[in-house]
């Protein structure tokens, strides 16, 4: 283990796709390996180091490359570190897989520990908003405000047309497949930006994920002493649950809820829709904290 892809060649490849997506950030970042127990994590960091750290944890089969239509926005609140999930499509190597969520825990817990985040804002789109919330309530000491974009699981189940879409193209590879899979995510019937398209294609056609921790709903007796600070953007064309009631079971769980449903939005809300998306992110994140 320590490589999710098919050969060496295909690596190269991916990777070459990869670091082309984050030349669309018009950034320059600083990239390192964090060695943990379940493989070595990739990290990249962006904006002013003396600025409060902010983690992101990017959507399944994405990569940290997703955020480049936000990362300018959220540089000027915070110093953002975009996170390879272990055993995802990405940069980190895994030697473990993450097969529930203690484990995953364990995996962020030790990225945060090897960073020296004694504390941070934590973000998440997707399978990554489900990943930050179960670390929040895992490891609340840790997190001081959580960003969830239209995350998997979490609030209400997944529709099984999620399924039915995301695994033919995982399964099959075709270009045709994986276009359609995400046509389905886009609010605005839009194919991905055609450099990201060529990672994302490049990744679903040569690499199998290992990470194999299954997005689901959180009981509400997990939500008993919850106080962190939390925002929840939802697109109202959401496709993988409905998300009026997603939102509505949030609100349920958490009472100081900051949540917005983002007219015209589906599941790729922090891409298509990233004007709103980052306005909405950086308020929140300015707002001081209420003790």
């Amino acid at each position: 283990m320590g490589s999710i892809f098919k050969s060496v060649a295909a690596e190269e490849e991916y990777y070459h796709c990869y670091d082309k997506s984050l030349e669309c950030f018009e950034l320059n970042g600083m990239s390192r390996y964090i060695g943990t127990t379940f493989g070595d994590t990739y990290v990249t960091c962006f904006g002013d180091s003396s600025k409060e750290p902010l983690i992101l944890l990017h959507g399944m089969t994405m990569s940290s490359t997703m955020w480049f239509p936000n990362i300018k926005h959220l540089i000027q609140e915070r110093y953002v570190y975009a996170v390879d999930v272990m055993g995802d499509f990405g940069k980190s190597k895994p030697v473990v897989a993450i097969k529930n969520r203690e484990a995953a825990n364990q995996w962020l817990l030790e990225v945060l520990n090897a960073l020296q985040c004694s504390k941070a804002d934590l973000a998440g789109h997707s399978m990554g908003g489900f990943l930050s919330l179960n670390f929040a309530l895992a490891h609340p000491e840790r997190v001081s405000k959580l960003l969830l974009y239209a995350p998997a699981g979490t609030f209400h189940k997944m529709s099984l047309t999620f399924f039915a879409k995301i695994y033919p193209a995982l399964l099959f590879h075709t270009e045709k497949r994986i276009d359609q899979a995400f046509l389905w995510f886009s609010g605005k019937g839009e194919p991905l930006h055609p450099v990201f398209r060529a990672q994302v294609i490049s990744g679903y056609s040569h690499a199998k994920p290992l990470l194999q921790l299954m997005p689901s709903v959180f009981e509400q007796q997990e939500f008993r002493n919850y106080h962190i600070s939390t925002l929840l953007l939802i697109g109202d064309k959401e496709v993988i649950y409905p998300a009026g009631k997603a939102m509505a079971n949030a609100k349920k769980l958490i009472p100081d809820l900051e949540a917005h449903v983002i007219a015209g939005a589906s599941h790729s809300l922090t891409m298509e829709h990233a004007d709103v998306v980052n306005e909405l992110t950086v308020r929140f994140l300015q707002k001081k904290h209420i003790t």
